[in-house]
C-alpha cells in the first residue's frame, strides 16, 4: 500500500449494541471482519405491533435514541437513564423505557448475517467513519446548530485537518485507510435520514440539519468502510491513507 503524506488521528470510538438506541463511547475498539465487536447486535421493536424501530422515518419511534444500551461481552444491557442497567428482558426496565418511548418495547438479538430470522432493517458496510473536518464544515454552515458526532452514530471519528474539500472522507471511497493495525477501505458515502435531527441526551431537536445536509452535501455525511485487516483501534491512533 502506498501511503500519502496526509494523516490524522482517532479522536473517539463508538458502539451501538441496540440499533437506534443510544450508544457507548469506547476506550478501545476490537475491529472484526464484520465490524466493531458487539455493534448493532440487537434490535428493538414495538411489542404490540412487531414493527422494528425506525426513528428517522417514523414519528412513533422518535424517542428511542433517548434509551441507553451497552455490550456486556455476552449480550446487551439496557437502561432508561444511563445509570441503572438490566438485562434486555427485565420487566421493570422495559416499563421505564416504555415511559420514555411512548410504547412498550421488545428487544431481540439479530441473527447472523446470511441466516433466516430477525435482521436489521438496513445493512451497510461494517464500519461507519466521520471526520472532524466534515463536522467543522457543517458547523460553519449552521453556526446556530449543535453539531455533535452522536447525531451521526459513527464507529470511528477521525481528527483530520481542514482542506479544500468540505468533507475529506468523501475522497476516501475506494482507498485503504490504515489505523494502527487495522486496515479499512472506504466503500460508499453514508446517506442520511431524519435520525440526525432527533433529540438525544444533551442534543436538541434540529429539523434544519437534514435539510442542510441534503442541500449542501447531496444527503451524504461520513462514509461506510469495509474491514480488510481486523485488529484493535484506540483513541490517538494515527490514521493514514493509502492508494
Amino acid at each position: 500500500m502506498t501511503e500519502t503524506a496526509a494523516k490524522g488521528s482517532v479522536t473517539t470510538l463508538w458502539r451501538y449494541p441496540v440499533s437506534s438506541m443510544g450508544g457507548e463511547r469506547l476506550d478501545h475498539s476490537p475491529i472484526e471482519p464484520g465490524g466493531v465487536e458487539g455493534d448493532r447486535v440487537w434490535g428493538l421493536l414495538d411489542a404490540q405491533t412487531g414493527r422494528i424501530a425506525s426513528p428517522g422515518r417514523e414519528k412513533h419511534f422518535v424517542q428511542v435514541p433517548l434509551g441507553h444500551a451497552r455490550f456486556t461481552g455476552e449480550g446487551v444491557a439496557i437502561s432508561a437513564d444511563g445509570s441503572v442497567w438490566a438485562a434486555p428482558d427485565d420487566p421493570a426496565t422495559l416499563e421505564r423505557l416504555a415511559q420514555v418511548f411512548g410504547f412498550t418495547p421488545r428487544l431481540e438479538p439479530f441473527v447472523p448475517f446470511g441466516a433466516e430470522g430477525f435482521r436489521p432493517r438496513y445493512e451497510h458496510a461494517p464500519i461507519h467513519l466521520v471526520t472532524t473536518a466534515g463536522m467543522r464544515s457543517l458547523s460553519r454552515d449552521m453556526p446556530d446548530s449543535v453539531i455533535d458526532e452522536r447525531r451521526f452514530r459513527p464507529n470511528i471519528v477521525v481528527d483530520w485537518p481542514d482542506g479544500p474539500e468540505a468533507m475529506p472522507e468523501q475522497g476516501w471511497i475506494g482507498r485503504e485507510i490504515r489505523i494502527g493495525t487495522v486496515v479499512l477501505r472506504g466503500r460508499e458515502p453514508c446517506g442520511r435520514c431524519g435520525f440526525i435531527t432527533l433529540e438525544q441526551e444533551g442534543l436538541p431537536l434540529d429539523v434544519e440539519l437534514l435539510r442542510n445536509v441534503v442541500r449542501r452535501y447531496r444527503r451524504n455525511f461520513g462514509i461506510y468502510c469495509d474491514v480488510l485487516s481486523p485488529g484493535e483501534v484506540r483513541p490517538g491512533d494515527t490514521v493514514r491513507l493509502g492508494s
